[in-house]
């Protein structure tokens, strides 16, 4: 049994969907201890009791004399997770060519707060994108890709970050679609990728990671305060893990799964790693953990600090263009914000006395037509934006924006005024919709 006391949010946050993830990040820090949770929203708090039944927690009672509904979520017991799946395959998704069940509970080592993870790929999509919600009970988290986005992600894992996870949840998971050609190709790229391996570090990267592992280990050496320790400790316990695998040419993970990688690759190596970093996170003490370091670095040249240096590309600078491009897509998407639009005042600061705007319908609107108040809740999606410098002193910014099914090709003109840029133009044009998700 315990009590917990916690913040879900502000109104405006609740409404907006912040408070059933605070609720749902609990739950996975939290609900393996228990079997159930209770909660006592306010009642007359009418968002807040929504964020709870959004989270799966179910009204009970309402108690007139305290004002509160007490609402309770079950993690005693789930819906079978198989069935779960293919029924939302049906809802959701029926349109997947293949679908992939990978994490805990699909080899059984669940536990009360365990999401089931999705990858679903699409003949073709027109982004990759991610989603979790709850569904029937379960948390879902579920990558959508296509065979294309699918190789681009590969592909940047391999040169970039050198995390397979992507990879192992196709392989490892379980197919839950029936098999197909498509299903096969799929698996046959993902190990192809596998056995390829992560990009090599090449000497100056070994270096530099050994000089961040040695900085930090001398900041949990002689910390400043316990509280510092633990942070610095936290951040090298990943930046130690991935460098045993990287330096050796291997896949690593990060987070929770590099325990899970040592343990697989080096067992001893795992138990004294795992030792290490827990003797340092109860008892403040370092001695271990300095050990470990050095026996891992040792066979790249030990600890590294004294001679160091790191040369940044000659292109590591944002010149006058890069900074106008940004400011200007700033302003322009500013422009799509609800809290903008139903403001005068900053419709004013960004709109300029001579503008004029010629609507998707042909009708033309000058500002005092512009700068009225749109009380509308609105929400874009914006793709394809670009920065077209026309002179000094004027600039294009086109996009494509889609609302509520209706899609516009989109062009403002922007031109400086002394030290600010105010927009003179604007107009839109219905285009094709495309499927697309917001990222």
């Amino acid at each position: 049994m315990g009590a917990f006391d916690i913040f879900i949010g502000a109104e405006e946050a609740l409404q907006q969907g912040v408070g059933s993830k605070a609720i749902l990040e609990f739950l996975k820090l939290q609900g393996n201890q228990y079997s159930h949770i209770f909660a006592d929203p306010d009642s007359n708090n009418v968002a807040a009791v929504k964020c709870y039944e959004k989270a799966g927690f179910k009204k009970v009672s309402e108690q007139e004399d305290t004002g509160e509904v007490w609402m309770l979520k079950d993690l005693s017991s789930r819906n079978e997770p198989l069935p779960t799946i293919q029924k939302l395959i049906k809802e959701r998704y029926p349109d997947a060519k293949a679908i992939f069940w990978a994490g805990s509970v699909s080899v059984n080592k669940g536990t009360n707060t365990s999401d089931l993870d999705l990858v679903i790929i699409f003949e073709e999509i027109a982004h990759a994108y991610r989603e979790a919600f709850i569904y029937n009970g379960w948390p879902i988290d579920a990558f959508i890709n296509d065979f294309n986005t699918l190789r681009y992600f590969f592909e940047e894992s391999r040169t970039g970050n050198g995390i397979s996870g992507l990879c192992h949840m196709i392989l490892n998971g379980r197919e839950v679609t029936n098999s197909s050609a498509f299903s096969e190709n799929v698996k046959t790229l993902a190990q192809e990728v596998l056995n390829a391996g992560p990009a090599t570090w090449d000497q100056e990267q070994i270096n530099k990671e050994r000089f961040l592992i040695t900085d930090v280990l001398d900041d949990i050496k002689c910390p400043a305060g316990r509280d510092e320790q633990i942070a610095s400790a936290a951040w090298l316990l990943e930046a130690l893990g991935q460098f045993y695998f990287r330096s050796q040419n291997k896949w690593c993970a990060s987070g929770k799964s590099i325990i899970r990688y040592l343990k697989s690759d080096n067992p001893d190596l795992a138990l004294e790693f795992t030792q290490a970093f827990e003797g340092l996170f109860q008892t403040g003490h370092s001695t271990a953990l300095e050990l470990l370091v050095m026996k891992i670095l040792e066979s790249y040249g030990g600890l590294f600090w004294n001679g160091f240096r790191s040369d940044a590309p000659k292109e590591s600078r944002i010149t006058e263009a890069g900074i106008l491009s940004k400011s200007i897509e700033a302003m322009e998407r500013s422009l799509l914000d609800s809290s903008v639009r139903q403001s005068t005042e900053q419709l004013s600061k960004l709109i300029a006395d001579d503008f004029l705007e010629f609507g998707t319908s042909g009708k033309i609107y000058n500002k005092q037509d512009c700068i009225k108040p749109d009380e509308t809740s609105r929400k874009f999606v914006v793709s394809d934006f670009k920065i077209k410098e026309l002179s000094k002193d004027v600039t294009l910014a086109t996009y494509k924006t889609t609302e509520d099914g209706i899609a516009s090709l989109r062009s403002s003109i922007w031109q400086r005024y002394g030290d600010e840029w105010k927009m003179i133009f604007h107009q839109g044009t219905k285009c094709e919709v495309e499927d697309e998700h917001e990222e």
